[in-house]
Parts: C-alpha cells; structure tokens; sequence
C-alpha cells in the first residue's frame, strides 16, 4: 500500500503542477510566444464574430489559414458570448492535448502508467503550447485533432479495424482545415496505408480522402489567402534556421546517459569520407550565411538566433547551432533511418521564409513522440529518472521564457 501511495502521489504532484500553472497563466493573460498568440486572437476575433453571426465572407481580411478552428471558436460564442468564456472553454479543450498523447504513448510504449502520465503533463510547460492554449491559437487545435488522428492510427495497425483508418483520415482532416501544413502529415499516413493496406482497402481510404478534401475547394473559394503558400525566397537560410530549431528541440530528448552514449559512439564511427562530408558542408554554412545579410529584422529564427544577437549581436552561435543540428540529424537518422521521416515532414511543414518556432513547438516533439517508437523517446520514458530530467529540462525552458517575457530581452532585439 505505501508503494502505491507514493506511486499516487507522485502522478498527482508532477501533472497537477502544470495543469494549475496554466490556469494561472490563463488569469494573469500570459503569453509566452512574445505577444504573438495574443495578437494573433485579437486579429482574427472578427472573422468568430462574424461566423457567429453566419457571415462567412471576408475572412482573407483578417488570416490565410482554414476555418475549422474560427468556426468552432464561433460555435462557443454563439452560446456564451463572452470573449473570455471562449477562450476558456478553449483552456479546458487545450488539456485534450496531454490525454491523447498519454493515450498515443500507451499504444507505442509499454512502460509503467505513471512514467506516461508525467512525462505527457509535462508539455504543458512549454511556452509556446501554454500561450496557444490560453489564446485560443489554430496550432494547437491542429496539434490536437493529430494527436486524436494518429491514436485511431494506432489502433488500426493494432486490430487492423477498417473505421479506425476512416477515422485517422477523418480528424486528421479536421487538423489540414484548421491549418493547412498539417496536409504534409496527411500525405504520410496515406503513403503508410499503401504500403501496408491492401489494393482494394486503399483506394477505399483514397476515395474517402479525395471526399474529404472537397469542401476544401469552396474554403479557396470564399478565402484566397488559403491557396496562397508562401514559399521561402532563401531555401538555404530557411534550412539553415529549421536545423538550428530542430538541434534545440534534440538537446530535450539526448540530455539523457542512453541515448548521449549512442549518438558520441556514431560519431567516434564517422568514416573518412562523413566527415569530410560534414566538414565541407560547415564551411559552406560559414561561408555563405557570412557573405549574405538576411533583412528578417530578427525575426523569428528560433531560440538560437534570439540567443546569437542577444549576446554576441551577431549570427555565430546561430551558424553553430544549424551545423550541430545538421550533424545530429545525420547521426540520429544513420542509427535510425526512419526518422528520416520526421526530419522531411517537419521541414516541409516549415519552408517558410521567415522561420518562427511556432512552426516547430509543440509539433515536432510530439511527431517524434507519437508517429512510431525510436529510440529518443523509449530512452526517456523507460526511467522515470530520465523522465524527471526531461520534465526539469522542460520546466527549465518555461521559467527561461517567462523571465524574457518579464524583461523582455528578445522584443527589445526587434528594430
């Protein structure tokens, strides 16, 4: 019985902390995206006005994205008409996000519950997910019609169960129609069930497809916006700025003895000719972000490029980060090839010009997490120690944005 206690315990002290801390952010009106979360509800509050109102022309004045995420925000205020009831209704809806992926998880990892349950509450102290939750952002709501997308995936490749493949498709599309990047991981799931499915149930899931993207034509129609995919003008600044992002992100999931020990031991077993390789493609990185300026005014970028300016007011610690992320990409994929996958999926979900990390927080930890098991997760979750390192590393992040918040270091670099 005191095993059990302090097993109870334990669960409720690590996942109530977050869940309590976003309800105080929600009172105090945090915003840990530097005010973008919060401008971006206020932008786009006429276009849920006017839903509510059955007025569906002239939403290209206000956002390029979907529908799906306005019209449910509209459907909330047509029954509280209150603009904080909406957003906190959108607060509790937010906490679908920590469930499903527990769930996900469950499907994938057959570890202890509590090592679950800690480690998906711990998401909710990450900044840009906590100010997409209290503002009620399409991102996240997007992140968890996936979540919801890929359980029913899961459980499809478990019992081989036609409708949890019809209802994969189905909420995945309800993520595309809320914000259309989500189409890339659309296309995923439609390659996996070519390859595995057999000929008569994929044209079956095509054709549901082809169905579902439909309605998709007549949202182009009353929104131009939507069609109009901005694609980056600098291919290799974008890259250059994805790697410096996704190297962030892989610091979360290596800070452990397991997986650290793997990816020195690939890189001591680098051949000659990878490391020649490697070599000349950091010189090129050097050479050719020095010989260009790019006019961003800071920004976006991500949490390294912030870093660089703000204490050398120069790109160096950026170049760094992009050549360590394009190495670790490369050993993480040679230990294990797919995933591969991930890298090409997150990278074309963020070709932009200008590269936000809200493009990358939370989707590419939880792409990592959910869509098949690797070794960068199993090494966290299978120790309750290393879950703890990753909740503090996480936790560690949180208290770095709210006190750049309270600050502001990061606004004061905009010009």
């Amino acid at each position: 019985m005191i095993k059990i206690n302090k097993k109870f315990i334990i669960t409720l002290l690590f996942t109530s902390i977050p869940v309590i801390s976003v309800f105080l952010g929600f009172a105090l009106n945090e915003d840990l995206s530097t005010g973008g979360s919060q401008w971006d509800f206020k932008l786009t509050w006429p276009i849920i006005v006017n839903y509510s109102n059955f007025k569906f022309i002239g939403a290209d004045e206000f956002t390029r994205h979907m529908p799906m995420h306005f019209s449910f925000l509209a459907l909330l205020n047509s029954i509280f008409n209150d603009q904080n009831f909406v957003r906190l209704f959108y607060l509790f809806f937010s906490f679908l996000f920590p469930i499903f992926l527990y769930l996900n998880l469950s499907k994938i990892y057959n570890y202890k519950k509590i090592n679950l349950i800690i480690f998906s509450s711990c998401f909710l102290f990450i900044p840009l997910l906590r100010a997409n939750a209290i503002w009620a952002n399409s991102h996240l709501t997007a992140t968890i019609f996936f979540l919801i997308g890929n359980f029913f995936y899961l459980k499809s490749k478990e019992n081989n169960i036609f409708i949890y493949q019809i209802l994969n498709l189905l909420f995945l599309s309800f993520a595309i129609y809320s914000l259309q990047t989500y189409l890339i991981l659309f296309l995923f799931y439609l390659y996996n069930y070519f390859l595995s499915e057999k000929f008569n149930n994929f044209i079956k899931l095509f054709l549901f497809s082809s169905l579902l993207a439909l309605p998709g034509l007549y949202f182009i129609m009353l929104n131009p916006r939507i069609s109009n995919i901005t694609i980056s003008r600098d291919i290799f600044y974008t890259l250059s700025t994805n790697f410096s992002i996704i190297f962030f992100f892989l610091l979360f999931l290596l800070f452990n003895k397991k997986s650290f020990k793997i990816i020195l031991g690939k890189i001591k077993n680098l051949n000659i000719n990878e490391i020649i390789i490697l070599i000349f493609l950091s010189f090129f990185i050097f050479y050719y972000q020095n010989l260009f300026v790019f006019e961003s005014n800071l920004r976006g970028g991500g949490f390294f490029y912030k870093l660089s300016y703000f204490i050398l007011n120069n790109n160096l610690i950026f170049l760094l980060s992009s050549i360590l992320g394009l190495i670790t990409v490369y050993v993480i994929t040679k230990h294990e090839p797919k995933l591969l996958y991930i890298i090409i999926i997150i990278n074309f979900m963020a070709l932009n010009y200008i590269v936000y990390q809200k493009y990358f927080e939370p989707l590419f930890l939880v792409i990592i997490t959910i869509l098949f098991k690797n070794f960068l997760i199993n090494n966290i979750v299978q120790n309750l120690k290393n879950i703890l390192v990753f909740y503090g590393l996480i936790f560690l992040y949180f208290l770095l944005a709210y006190i750049n918040t309270l600050n502001k270091f990061s606004y004061n670099l905009l010009s």
